[in-house]
Order: structure tokens, then sequence, then C-alpha cells
């Protein structure tokens, strides 16, 4: 009961978080509220976005770590920094990289050369002497550092690359194998899998469901992923549509540009400007801004003018389109 009262405490915790975004202004970086109201002024050189409550910061060219308070956790102190995952984050000085806590502890010392990033399923990818392989959060080697390439483990396998040019499965005994697409399609794995159901024909290229249907003709240039229920495509006139997850085309190749849809909307360019269209193909935000990111928590960047800015599904401006553009921001 204790274990079940304190997950749906965390949840509660979570999901009442203040959403933040990073914003822009005399070419300094710092946090906004979903309200509009600055929780850290803009002061740092960069903020990269937030993971596990901790944001990445500049300043005169090293990096720490802030929290959502923007209290400094970490001194900046570091030539390179990525973000928190399971409790760990990769730091480099001097061109080497290694690993530290929540505390800025160096729990694995800078020997490496590089990583693709943290901790992911218990282990981490590692290069050195440029040969990779995966260690484990006390630093021992468990894969040993003898792949050209490796990826993080997404599920209880990752995909690595021999230096005699092939692609491999691996799992965390370090045992080989081949990708078989009926055994391994529902894993995720990073680089394989990018283009699920997607073929290509003589006429164009197409979709097929999960049970092999063919949902999408392979009649377009392009079609995308299923993203909110949608498949993005474009025509071989170059606008761009949408199908829906049964097979129905929706929205007729119009746009000059289309994005993934998020929210229930997808963002459209259309003459220049940018809109917003929801699933049945109805325009809900009529194309008026210069440039616009897609939904995230509710909110929207938008440009207009050379000014950023956020605004909600109804197309208004909740925070005034007052800042310098940094188009990598959205409220999380």
């Amino acid at each position: 009961m204790k274990n079940i009262t304190l997950i749906i405490l965390t949840i509660f915790f979570v999901s009442c978080q203040t959403k933040m975004a990073v914003i822009k202004q005399n070419d300094k970086y710092g946090l906004i509220d979903a309200k509009g109201e600055i929780v850290v002024k803009p002061q740092w050189d960069y903020i990269l976005g937030e993971n596990e409550g901790f944001y990445p910061v500049e300043l005169d060219s090293l990096w720490g770590y802030i929290d959502r308070k923007g209290k400094v956790i970490i001194e900046p102190q570091y030539w390179d920094a990525d973000f928190f995952d399971e409790g760990y984050a990769c730091v480099g000085n001097s061109d080497k990289y290694g690993f530290i806590n929540r505390t800025g502890d160096t729990i694995i010392d800078l020997i490496y050369d590089e990583s693709f990033g943290s901790f992911s399923k218990g282990l981490a990818d590692v290069t050195l002497n440029d040969s990779c392989g995966y260690i484990d959060k006390e630093g021992k080697v468990i894969i040993p550092l003898i792949y050209e390439t490796c990826y993080p483990f997404l599920s209880d396998l990752a995909v690595v690359w021999t230096f005699e040019g092939e692609q491999k499965l691996i799992n965390k005994k370090g045992e080989t194998f081949e990708y078989v697409e009926e055994k391994h399609k529902d894993k995720k794995l990073w680089s394989l899998n990018t283009y699920p159901g997607a073929f290509k024909t003589e006429n164009g290229r197409g979709r097929l469901n999960t049970k092999g249907d063919t949902i999408i003709p392979p009649n377009y240039l392009s079609t995308g992923n299923l993203s909110d229920g949608m498949h993005i495509i474009q025509a071989k006139n170059k606008k761009w549509g949408a199908y829906d997850e049964k097979g129905n085309l929706v929205i007729e190749p119009q746009f000059d540009d289309l994005w993934h849809f998020y929210e229930g909307v997808a963002n459209f360019s259309l003459s220049g400007k940018y809109g917003f269209v929801n699933k049945k193909g109805k325009i809900v935000i009529e194309p008026k801004f210069d440039y616009a990111s897609q939904f995230k928590n509710g909110l929207a960047y938008v440009e207009l003018e050379g000014k950023a800015g956020f605004i909600d599904k109804n197309g208004s401006v909740v925070i005034p389109i007052v800042y310098e553009p940094y188009r990598m921001t959205r409220f999380e």
C-alpha cells in the first residue's frame, strides 16, 4: 500500500510541476512559466532543455546545471555537458568524457573519447581509440569496446556496427545476431524500424499497417511515420496532406509544408506563412505567423516580425511575442 501511495504521489507531483520554456532576450537565455512569468532571468549564454529536473547551462564557455527554479546545482566547469538520464549525465573536459551524478560527483572518470548520450536501460555506450562498447553505472565494461558504432539500448537490445561494415543486434550479454523483422519488429531499436511499414514502388512511396495491409497507396514522394493517429504525405506536385491510420485521405495535398500531428493539430506553411490544421482537415489557426512549431502541453512557439512568443490552440497569444527567436524551445 505504501508503494502504491508513493507512486500516486509521484505521478501527482510530476503532473503538477510547472511547465517551463527557454526564452532568449538580449542574447541571453532564461526560463518562463506558462503564464509568461520569468522564473530564471536571461543570464546564461545557453540553456538546453530539461530532463529529470535539470537544465544544462553554459556560461563563459563552461557548462553546469540548474534546477527548475534556476538554482545552480552544479557550477559551470565542464567543456561539454549532456542531459541527465537515469540519474547520470555525460560531461567532458579536455576532450575526454565521463559521468557525474545529480550532486556533481564524478562517478565514472573522464577517460573516454565520446559517448552517444547518457545511460539507457542501465548501460551507456562509450568510445575510446575509435572503438566503442558499453559500461554499467559503476564504470565496469560490460560489452567490450570492439565496435565501430554503438547506439543506446532502448530495450533489451541495441544496434551496433562492426568494423567490417555489418549492422548487428546486441544484447546485454554482448551476444550479437542478425535482425529478423518478424522476431524483432516490435523492439525499440535505435536506427532500425525508422520508417515502419514504408515501401517503395516504381510509382512512388506508400505505407503498410501492422497487419501488412496497404493503407497509403504508393503514389507519393514521401510518407511520414504515424503520429497522433495521422500520416503526413507529400504528393508529386510537392504539396503536403495527411492520411488517418485507417487509410483515409483526410487532408488533400495543399500545403507547402506540413509537420507531424501533436495534440490534435499540425503546423503547416502556405505562401510563406504558418498556421495549424486539425485531424479533420479544418484550418483552426489561420496562416499568419512567420514561423510556428508544434504544440507541446497546449502551447506552440511562434514568430512574427522577428520576435517570438507562444499561442494557445485558439490562436490567442498567451506569451507576448517579444522575445528573440529560439526555435528549439517548448513548454515541458
